[in-house]
């Protein structure tokens, strides 16, 4: 199980999320690796994908606002936490397959995909739809997207309302001349834009959420 308290170095990023980083494993570029933490270990798991240090070893992750585990994380944030295991692959593991794809992400299921787009392996088109992404989550995910992909989709639902994820994805995939199209949202969204995207014959990857 492999069970062990580690430390962690909270950034608060809003009222609504806290990235938090980690100096315990530092995983590879473009791995899409996940963590479970917890403050209860005979309570609760949580999963997030680990994001690289841009600049040293370590990851970090990404906290939103979802309930009230998360809630309480972003309010009083840790200076230590529960993990177990290693770092377990993600989605978007399958990046390297492809010469090009699109990321398509709803609020912090940009953090998965910040790794593929800081190794810059294969190049990815963003859609991201959040709350006031810049307010939210800060200028260094936002510096970090866009250095990846100038022309970034982001859609800011506070000031346009909740977009057409499938018809946003699917304009961007036949500009951009992509092979795939993956996303990271919540389940019944991921499993609707999936079967949609599938259905106009596009490859499309989602989290399954098997445990």
């Amino acid at each position: 199980m492999r069970l062990r308290r580690v430390k962690v170095v909270p950034e608060p990023l809003s009222k609504h999320a806290v990235r938090l980083h980690f100096d315990f494993t530092t995983p590879g570029p473009c791995t899409s690796r996940g963590v479970r933490i917890t403050d209860r270990p005979m309570v609760e798991w949580h999963a997030f994908a680990a994001i690289p240090e841009p600049d040293g070893p370590g990851f970090s992750i990404v906290v939103s606002k979802a309930g009230d585990w998360t809630k309480r994380i972003i309010e009083n944030p840790p200076t230590s936490i529960w993990t177990r295991g290693t770092p377990a692959s993600g989605v978007l593991a399958v990046a390297p397959l492809f010469k090009k794809m699109v990321l398509v992400a709803t609020g912090s299921g940009i953090g998965p995909c910040l790794p593929v787009l800081m190794e810059r392996r294969v190049p990815a088109r963003v859609v991201w739809s959040t709350k006031n992404p810049l307010k939210t989550y800060g200028q260094g995910i936002m510096d970090t997207i866009l250095k990846a992909d100038p022309d970034a989709l982001i859609w800011d639902t506070d000031q346009l309302g909740r977009p057409n994820l499938v018809q946003l994805a699917y304009n961007v995939y036949k500009e951009s001349g992509a092979e795939c199209v993956a996303i990271i949202s919540n389940g019944p969204t991921t499993n609707k834009f999936v079967y949609q995207m599938e259905s106009r014959g596009i490859p499309a990857f989602g989290p399954i959420w098997d445990s």
